[in-house]
């Protein structure tokens, strides 16, 4: 059933309480750039949950890497989210070999290098922007509008930290920022319908995410994790324990909500004109 580590305190009695709801909810996921970070952590979830997963990504290798070590219950597919036509041909596809598609978590998205507005060409803002907000948006188009029709489904979208406070990565957090409104309008527009559209805000994330091929596989966290009350990177398993929940019928209740998982990033963004937070020095 469902693996938490010890780490997971309330979320490992949530797994022996409720280690069958994701199948009743969910039989099968699709998650796009599912073949690694936090798409990944999700994946496996699925299928350590006992459901099936769809992992959608534009590098085919890597998701069937994935599809290989998580075995039957697990297809892989190379995936233009911003291909509408595309999605859609992948969409039957997997709509004759998984069982009933209840699930959606959409992952895909490109990084950004922060640069200024005067260095930064409008071609690569949109291509960021697209990726993270039009992506979302076709997803959902796809295959939530096929859930609708079917009155059952779960959505969860990525959000970040970024969609509420700004920073200097001046296409992903607009992005970012729109995915929320999104979530909430297709929320309220499904909502009679069976289908409940949700969102995490990670905060900073160990993913390869973290250190694009623009920074050459190279960050200094330091400045993050002074950014951070609990003063460490977020794991990936971590995020996919919430959005795990927000497939679920333990959070039927939840529509529209955004859920910080941050470390405290949110909460602490107050903080340093006092000094910074409590016990750091």
């Amino acid at each position: 059933m469902t693996k938490f580590t010890a780490q997971s305190g309330i979320l490992s009695i949530y797994s022996s309480r409720y280690a069958g709801t994701l199948i009743m909810q969910a039989p099968s996921v699709v998650v796009t750039g599912g073949a690694s970070g936090i798409g990944a952590a999700v994946c496996r979830q699925v299928v350590d949950s006992g459901g099936y997963v769809a992992i959608l990504d534009l590098d085919l290798d890597a998701a069937e890497a994935l599809r290989a070590e998580l075995g039957m219950r697990a297809y892989a597919s190379r995936a233009n989210v911003l291909d509408e036509a595309d999605l859609t041909a992948t969409h039957r596809i997997l709509a004759k070999e998984l069982p009933p598609i209840n699930g959606l978590v959409n992952c895909a998205g490109i990084a950004q290098v922060p640069k200024p507005i005067e260095e930064y060409p409008t071609e690569d803002w949109a291509r960021v922007v697209d990726s993270h907000l039009k992506g979302t948006y076709i997803s959902c188009r796809v295959f939530g509008a096929a859930m609708a029709l079917r009155a059952s489904g779960a959505i969860v979208n990525v959000a970040s930290v970024l969609s509420f406070r700004p920073g200097p990565v001046l296409a992903y957090g607009p992005a970012k920022a729109a995915v929320v409104n999104l979530t909430e309008a297709l929320a309220v527009h499904w909502a009679n319908r069976g289908v409940r559209v949700n969102a995490v805000a990670p905060g900073w994330t160990d993913t390869p995410f973290l250190k694009p091929k623009e920074r050459a596989g190279e960050r200094d966290i330091t400045p993050i994790l002074r950014a951070t009350p609990l003063g460490r990177l977020m794991k990936p398993q971590e995020i996919a324990n919430v959005i795990h929940f927000l497939l679920s019928p333990a959070s039927s209740a939840i529509i529209g909500a955004t859920i910080p998982c941050d470390g405290g990033v949110i909460a602490g963004s107050g903080w340093a004109p006092y000094g910074g937070f409590p016990g750091v020095g």
